[in-house]
């Protein structure tokens, strides 16, 4: 952008050899354009030349922590900035780990409580005396690539699919790939080793005076090439470079069953430490002077969440959890519960009540929104809602989501009306109403006939959010606008009378969590065809 480009036209002032023309334009104007930029953007606008660099403010209101030593060399650099560490008002703590080899079945993690055994001795990956990388590996990065084109599926060669494909062909060859994924290990145990982690935390805890939000999440590396967040780790990784995408929490693909979570008080530490990062925040949160009042473990729609059994059962995680809760004016929270893959009734079966205690501290709650590892399938009677969520304790709640549930309706509807007048918005997805019949087409017709709603004189904004045709984690269907006009106004009801898990075509939007570049209406095939999204029934 630095190329001889003139003025434009009416700026005042002469063409200047290499100055970019756009900064001949009114402050204003220029003010507005940045204005509608992503921070990223800013960013990479300041790398083309001295003159943007000057004159484009770096706002850095989001800093990442992890076991691995660039993101804490970074974390401490603006930690220890005079004028960025009081901008930054939220941590992400990556809580994705990379492993040394394949993680541990149900089976192998019984067999370690029955032996007594607390921590593995360390592992890592198997190689030949030729430097082969080990077939869990090599798997691992096949995977990898089949996945991006599953993701890719029909879609025609938009520009994010090109770019991804330009890296797929620059792969590093797998030797290669594995001396440098040695090395990201090597780092990463040297952190944690060290704890440099954890002390990066509680300094920046000290240090960020604005700091609101704490985030925690193994979903960070995103898929291959196409990573949630551009951590400088991250963004260090070589171009090409494929590699096992690290999650930390355990995690399964889509169509393979959670397995049932350890009860958390007999688990060996290695198994706990799988929530490395979630038991260090809690801890930190719970015994430090901060102002965070915002919570959110985020499992970005991954299969994969927090030991449900880590908050019942008495332990310290759930005594920091709860020290927590019970600060004045704490009021974010989002919860994942790993809870296996066929249904809450374990949980319901084991629970103590100790979770529901701890969230009736919550008084000053404003956002909660929850979710499980639930997969479709027969299961045993769901835990009620009103067991677990103590609504009447939350006064001033405005936002309440629930993910992954197997609910009743009856059940469900229930709860709806015990939440507050001060209630803005509610979010639902990928609900399992099956076990007595229920459709989303007939529990939004009972939201309008049985709730108070659209009588008051606020109507909570309601989000509904389904699987739809494809089956691939992070992507759904949302309707939104076409839900309140059928609550509040005189819409047709947006779901499908018979297909449960779809609105009617025309009806809401398709997203990716993890491409926002994906988002596209919910027509059918022929449709989206037509709009030059898709290439449907001839080959690419």
């Amino acid at each position: 952008m630095a190329s001889q480009v003139p003025q434009a036209s009416g700026a005042g002032s002469p063409a200047r050899g290499n100055v970019p023309w756009v900064v001949g334009v009114p402050l204003e104007i220029l003010s507005m354009i940045l204005s509608s930029l992503t921070n990223r953007d800013r960013k990479s606008l300041r790398l083309t030349c001295k003159v943007f660099r000057d004159i484009i403010p770096l706002c850095l209101s989001r800093v990442f922590v992890s076991a691995n030593p660039l993101d804490i060399e970074v974390f401490r650099a603006v930690a220890d900035h005079p004028k960025f560490r009081h901008q930054v008002t939220e941590i992400i703590w990556d809580d994705a780990r990379f492993i040394a080899a394949p993680p541990l079945s149900e089976d192998e993690w019984y067999a370690m409580i029955d032996d007594g055994i607390q921590t593995l001795t360390p592992r890592s990956p198997e190689i030949d005396p030729e430097n082969h990388p080990p077939s869990w590996f090599l798997r691992e990065c096949e995977d990898n690539i089949q996945f991006i084109a599953h993701r890719k599926s029909w879609d025609r060669d938009h520009p994010y699919h090109v770019a991804r494909q330009k890296q797929v062909d620059a792969q590093m060859p797998p030797e290669e790939s594995l001396k440098y994924y040695q090395k990201l290990l090597r780092q990463q145990n040297e952190v944690l080793v060290s704890r440099s982690d954890e002390k990066a935390f509680v300094y920046g805890i000290d240090r960020f005076s604005a700091l609101r939000r704490v985030v925690v999440t193994p979903a960070a590396h995103g898929w291959l090439f196409s990573p949630l967040y551009g951590t400088p780790t991250i963004r260090s990784l070589p171009y090409g470079f494929n590699y096992p995408i690290p999650r930390g929490w355990p995690t399964v693909g889509l169509w393979e069953v959670a397995q049932y979570p350890l009860p958390w008080s007999e688990a060996p530490e290695e198994y706990k430490e799988q929530w490395h990062g979630t038991r260090i925040v809690l801890r930190i949160l719970a015994h430090s002077n901060h102002n965070v009042s915002e919570l959110s473990f985020d499992a970005m729609s991954l299969i994969t969440a927090i030991n449900f059994m880590m908050l019942e059962q008495p332990c310290e995680e759930y005594d920091h959890f709860m020290t927590i809760l019970k600060r004045p004016k704490f009021s974010h929270l989002d919860l994942p519960l790993y809870v296996g893959g066929t249904g809450t009734y374990l949980w319901a079966r084991e629970s103590s009540g100790n979770l529901r205690r701890a969230l009736s501290k919550a008084r000053d709650l404003q956002h909660v929104s929850f979710s499980t590892t639930l997969d479709p399938g027969p299961r045993g009677p769901p835990i009620p809602l009103t067991s677990v969520f103590p609504v009447e304790d939350w006064p001033t709640l405005r936002h309440f989501g629930l993910f992954r549930f197997d609910v009743s309706q009856t059940d469900l509807l229930g709860l709806l009306k015990l939440l507050p007048k001060t209630l803005q918005s509610v979010e639902l997805g990928f609900l399992d109403m099956s076990r007595d019949g229920g459709r989303w087409s007939d529990l939004l017709e009972a939201i309008r006939a049985e709730l108070p709603w659209s009588n008051d004189t606020h109507r909570p904004r309601v989000r509904i959010i389904m699987q739809g045709y494809e089956r691939i984690i992070g992507r759904g269907l949302w309707l939104e606008h076409e839900v309140d006009r059928f609550l509040y106004e005189s819409g047709e009801n947006p779901a499908h009378e018979r297909d449960s898990n779809k609105p009617q075509y025309g009806m809401g939007e398709a997203r990716d969590l993890f491409e926002p570049e994906f988002t596209r209406p919910h027509l059918g095939p022929r449709e989206l065809d037509e709009l030059g999204i898709i290439q449907w029934g001839r080959s690419q």
